[in-house]
């Protein structure tokens, strides 16, 4: 149960984290506040917790049954997918950029 508890907390933190620098990345830009700093970090700190969602997640299939654990590896599994496809879709367009 400890994996499982690991993953669902982890999955929770990783979609609060998506929804507030999504609303930080929208808000005006200048170079007199930090906020281009601010939603760099929580943007790294989303990786982080992806990642380790993931890893707790596989971690906790041998685990005993509990709702946590199937809602924890759906969601840590669907957000690790969708941001490798956008990590590959902005690689792609990187060396678009460059060719």
């Amino acid at each position: 149960m400890k994996y499982t508890k690991k993953s669902f907390h982890f999955s929770i933190i990783s979609c609060l984290l998506l929804a507030v620098f999504t609303v930080l990345s929208q808000t005006t830009r200048t170079s007199n506040n930090n906020i281009n700093d601010i939603t760099g970090y929580l943007m790294t700190l989303y990786f982080v917790t992806v990642i380790l969602g993931v890893i707790f997640s596989v971690l906790s299939i041998k685990e005993v049954y509990h709702w946590k654990k199937y809602v924890g590896l759906g969601i840590n599994i669907f957000l690790f997918v969708m941001t490798g496809i956008a990590i590959a879709g902005n690689l792609q367009d990187i060396v678009e950029a460059f060719s």
